[in-house]
């Protein structure tokens, strides 16, 4: 007896989910889509980030981690005579090396070794990104795979933060940063950082709307597979409004796409982020 109401509890649990199931596809396949007058088209850039496994195609592991580790080295240094930062950088193989005025030990930045789930060998690489000349801040990317994180460092006092995403930008009073995550086709993210007491950024976990976030992507693109963004732009308005521009291209050569923008705002000092798409 207790064994046949447990099978009608399961198939009632089933029955349940199915049909949640059900409703929640039928939900999406009723939500709105654009029309042509929907779409904003514009010129788009190349993406930031080098690919540096391009002419590497040894299929012995080692030969092609040292070609990797020279296109990185060989990336840098040309960044570093680039931006004229000589004063600043090196770059050795697989260390990033920064000296700090008036500090008796720099900061080093070494590739690290890691795996992915298969357990194959990758490498998490630090890459210079930019140079802000005026704040004398340095910019860098660290690479493993399809992630993108940014490091910053302060040139001036040494101080180093690494940020979960790509695109850092900071408000205008820097009491705020933004950072994007857009490896992953379907899985892009917003990331709002908040400056603490002890000027460490940490993430503010009250701008978090996922569902609205995805629908917004789902009104411009209503192909069962998910695009991935081209190319973002983060831009601050004012200290209490973010607008963040996602680019997505029809065909991978084409030099314009269709933007998929989002505006992070909060209407009091002490209240959350709201995140508004914007047709």
């Amino acid at each position: 007896m207790q064994i046949a109401q447990t099978v009608v509890e399961l198939i009632r649990v089933c029955m349940v989910s199915t049909l949640f199931l059900v409703l929640s596809v039928s939900a999406q396949a009723n939500l709105p889509k654009a029309t042509m007058d929907d779409y904003v088209w514009e010129v788009i850039e190349v993406p930031i980030y080098p690919n540096l496994g391009e002419t590497c195609n040894s299929k012995n592991e080692l030969k092609y981690r040292d070609c990797l580790d020279q296109s990185a080295m060989i990336y840098n240094q040309n960044l570093i005579e680039k931006l004229q930062l000589s004063k600043y950088v090196s770059r050795q193989l697989n260390q990033t090396t920064i000296t700090i005025p008036n500090h008796e030990a720099p900061i080093i930045l070494t590739d690290k070794p890691v795996q992915d789930e298969d357990g194959d060998g990758l490498r998490y690489v630090y890459l210079i990104n930019r140079y802000d000349e005026d704040k004398n801040w340095l910019y860098l990317s660290g690479q493993v795979y399809e992630t993108n994180n940014t490091v910053l460092v302060d040139l001036n006092t040494g101080v180093i933060q690494e940020f979960e995403g790509s695109h850092l930008t900071l408000s205008p009073d820097m009491t705020y940063a933004a950072t994007v995550k857009v490896e992953f086709p379907g899985e892009e993210d917003v990331l709002i950082w908040k400056k603490d007491k002890h000027g460490n950024y940490q993430y503010d976990q009250s701008n978090i709307d996922y569902d609205k976030f995805r629908q917004h992507f789902k009104f411009y693109n209503s192909r069962e597979d998910n695009l991935r963004p081209h190319s973002v732009k983060l831009e601050w308005v004012t200290d209490d409004s973010l607008l963040v521009d996602f680019y997505f291209n029809m065909n991978e050569h084409d030099i314009i796409a269709y933007r998929v923008r989002f505006n992070y705002v909060r209407t009091e000092p002490a209240s959350d982020w709201q995140m508004i798409p914007i047709k």
